[in-house]
């Protein structure tokens, strides 16, 4: 695979993300839009990758946040569902302030893409009660070694289990291809422009359809430490996701394919992040 297909297959990806917001959701069963966070080697495009797709409706850029920001920025526009996701060009840079002011933000998200929703804050830099949970998405970027200093201070709460991890990399070959690129004027990315509908859109799945994504889910589950419960889930929700970016209300047999062929060669942790794994060559 060429390292344009790749970063084009990774865009997609992100794309059916963020429909994910505009699918509508059952509570009930703890469904959620997919957060996701997208963790590749420096210089591996990660910011372009999202930054292609802001502003669209609905979508944040916060290069760098504070609980107190959010809370004096943007819960207005959360509560009023006029914010539906925090795009987070760098992980890094907002957990990398004193640790109060971290474990504010990182309580904040963690609660606000989970689907119990943000009701109730009390911590150091954000006090509020909310009559109606706030409830939203993320996509945030990191590099496998800030990955694994973050995991290590925040991994008690369970914050990164939430996200869906996007992982990408590129062989020696793509490396000289992508130099070409550069050399030629040829790397230059665009804005996309999304059909985000302003509500939640009802998306059919039939649970035959739905049941193909059993073993791809397992896997992902396992390399996390888990049973893939989360993982159905949010698979489930990215079929719908692309049946909705189609302007479909149904998803189809094409989706569960696609989405299963996305999940399988980008939805895992880097092998470098495993036990005795290198991350070469994929």
């Amino acid at each position: 695979m060429s390292s344009q297909d790749k970063l084009a297959e990774v865009s997609e990806l992100i794309k059916y993300t963020l429909f994910s917001d505009c699918v509508e959701l059952k509570i009930t069963h703890k469904e959620v839009p997919v957060s996701a966070l997208i963790i590749a080697n420096a210089e591996s495009a990660k910011t372009s990758l999202v930054e292609q797709y802001y502003p669209n409706d609905g979508i944040v850029y916060a290069n760098d946040i504070t609980a107190w920001g959010i809370e004096h920025v943007w819960l207005d526009k959360m509560k009023e569902g006029k914010i539906r996701r925090l795009l987070i060009p760098d992980l890094i840079n907002p957990v990398n302030r004193k640790q109060e002011t971290v474990d504010s933000l990182i309580t904040f998200l963690n609660e606000y893409i989970s689907w119990e929703g943000v009701s109730t804050v009390a911590t150091y830099a954000m006090q509020f009660e909310l009559e109606t949970p706030v409830r939203g998405s993320i996509i945030a970027t990191v590099t496998p070694e800030d990955f694994r200093r973050v995991n290590k201070n925040i991994a008690a709460i369970g914050f990164l289990s939430r996200l869906m991890p996007i992982t990408y990399s590129y062989t020696n070959t793509a490396i000289d291809d992508i130099l070409s690129d550069i050399f030629a004027g040829k790397n230059q990315w665009d804005k996309i422009a999304l059909s985000l509908p302003n509500k939640p859109v009802s998306v059919m799945l039939d649970s035959k359809l739905a049941s193909q994504f059993r073993q791809v889910a397992k896997v992902i589950g396992k390399q996390a430490g888990a049973y893939g419960f989360r993982a159905a889930t949010y698979l489930m929700t990215l079929a719908r996701a692309k049946a909705l970016s189609e302007g479909r209300k149904a998803v189809n047999q094409d989706d569960v394919s696609r989405i299963s062929y996305l999940a399988e060669h980008f939805v895992k942790l880097p092998s470098s992040l495993l036990p005795g794994g290198t991350d070469e060559g994929r």
